[in-house]
């Protein structure tokens, strides 16, 4: 996996954009399109929220001169027209709203398989919200509960629409749990972006806590020469 400072993101060509969240056609989005390649679509994997939403935030994006897009229905459209749909785009959008759940489900499998040939090839993964929490390696339920995200964040747990009164003490408490973690928090209209390099967009308040366990990997380190950080309290900050 590429490696900056604390951060490991998936390897590929593409870019790995995770959003807090946010009105359509933001700046954070117009970002995202200026790094897709040439003439390719949008697809948009809306499982999280509902589809009227979904139609209105394409429509938003194609008014502000976005490539034409579609809508991609993980949770009933056949693996082979979902893999080749997502595949196919330059910008897969994984969209916000409260079920997580059935984002994370629909994802895994022929869409999973699409994204990783589509990144891998140079398009953009845009998370918005719950989008860019299952992204993580872990993310929390609408309980509260740590289930398993994709990973394409390692180690990290993703905490969108992050405001630090409501939202640090969780963050903490999660780390708890995965102390190996690290828990970053996005705020609506702000995203990191990992690429070429890593990147602040938008309003960029963002947040990061290190677990107690958690190791910083040095890039010209074997991976067994590490840093451990023994207080997250000591190791909050913002970006």
């Amino acid at each position: 996996m590429p490696r900056a400072n604390i951060f490991a993101w998936r390897d590929g060509a593409g870019w790995l954009v995770l959003s807090g969240g946010g009105e359509a056609a933001s700046e954070v989005e117009a970002l995202a399109l200026a790094k897709v390649p040439p003439g390719e679509p949008i697809a948009y994997v809306w499982a999280a929220g509902d589809i009227d939403h979904a139609d209105r935030h394409l429509a938003a994006l194609e008014d502000s001169g976005a490539p034409t897009g579609y809508l991609v229905d993980v949770q009933t459209e056949d693996d082979d027209t979902i893999r080749a749909r997502i595949s196919d785009a330059g910008l897969i959008i994984l969209g916000d709203g409260p079920e997580l759940g059935a984002l994370r489900g629909g994802i895994a499998g022929a869409a999973a398989d699409g994204m990783a040939t589509a990144y891998a090839r140079g398009s953009v993964i845009l998370g918005i919200g719950a989008g860019a929490a299952v992204l993580g390696a872990k993310y929390a339920g609408k309980d509260g509960t740590l289930r398993d995200g994709l990973g394409w964040l390692e180690h990290a747990i993703i905490v969108p629409h992050y405001e630090p009164a409501r939202d640090a003490a969780t963050i903490r408490a999660l780390l708890t749990q995965v102390p190996d973690a690290l828990g970053l928090g996005i705020a609506q209209d702000s995203a990191l972006a990992f690429g070429g390099a890593v990147e602040s967009w938008g309003e960029t308040e963002m947040s990061v806590t290190l677990g107690a366990a958690f190791k910083i990997i040095t890039p010209t380190a074997p991976e067994s020469e590490s840093e451990t950080v023994s207080d997250p309290d000591d190791d909050q900050g913002e970006l």
